[in-house]
């Protein structure tokens, strides 16, 4: 990676802003569980969102939502949800046969309205690849303080998005920290576009240098060595 990138280290669950050859930010992260792995790509931030409202993915919602609307009849309610058909427009959940929806599939959405408790926090970093991956803010900071946090449905949660957020924009008159702030204090959404595409490298690997240039041995958290220690000692052809 050359000029200027932002490189999420998966395994070391860390990310790293290069600009002009020097580090101008890292941060935490939080990556996919094993079971919901984060994939490793090359790819760009295409625009932030201020207030972000979350659209419930498709795995999301057949694996947790409506196993626990189930379970209980508030999890919507309790999670600031509502359903919505694909013109937008709510409807009734109590109206809804959940158990059917968990058989034969489910023909509407489920979004949670913005706000700094909603599961994508205050900020979304929307890149362009086809796998519904992004970056954003969380609700659950606590989780930060783990050494180990494969802990996400796929996405990346960010510990200090709102510095990223400040450089990625790069303009200090009309994005400054202060302004930002209160666009954030509005609650309202906001798309706000970025000005210049920044490379982001989603990148995995069981061995690395850390910052002394020591060598690294990291656990393989979605297993992928063993595909590639089998092709290692295979026939070669």
């Amino acid at each position: 990676m050359q000029g200027d990138h932002l490189l999420v280290d998966l395994t070391g669950y860390q990310a790293r802003l290069q600009r002009g050859g020097q580090l101008a930010w890292s941060s935490r992260v939080i990556i996919g569980k094993p079971t919901r792995e984060t994939p490793a790509l090359l790819d760009s931030v295409q625009y932030l969102v201020l207030n972000p409202k979350w659209v419930v993915p498709p795995t999301i919602l057949r694996e947790d939502l409506i196993p626990g609307v189930i379970r209980d009849p508030d999890y919507l309610a309790k999670r600031r949800m509502r359903v919505v058909d694909h013109a937008g427009e709510e409807l009734d959940a109590q109206q809804i046969d959940w158990e059917a929806a968990r058989r034969h599939g489910f023909p509407y959405l489920v979004e949670q309205n913005p706000g700094a408790d909603g599961s994508l926090g205050r900020i979304k970093f929307a890149l362009a690849n086809p796998y519904l991956i992004y970056l954003h803010d969380t609700n659950t900071r606590a989780l930060f303080r783990r050494d180990t946090r494969a802990l996400s449905s796929g996405c990346v949660r960010v510990e200090k998005p709102l510095e990223l957020a400040a450089l990625l924009l790069d303009d200090a008159q009309r994005w400054s920290p202060e302004a930002l702030d209160e666009a954030l204090a509005t609650g309202k959404t906001r798309t706000v576009t970025v000005r210049r595409k920044l490379p982001v490298l989603l990148h995995y690997a069981t061995a690395a240098l850390d910052d002394d240039g020591r060598m690294q041995f990291r656990p393989d958290i979605y297993a992928r060595d063993t595909v590639v220690l089998a092709a290692l000692r295979g026939t070669v052809r």
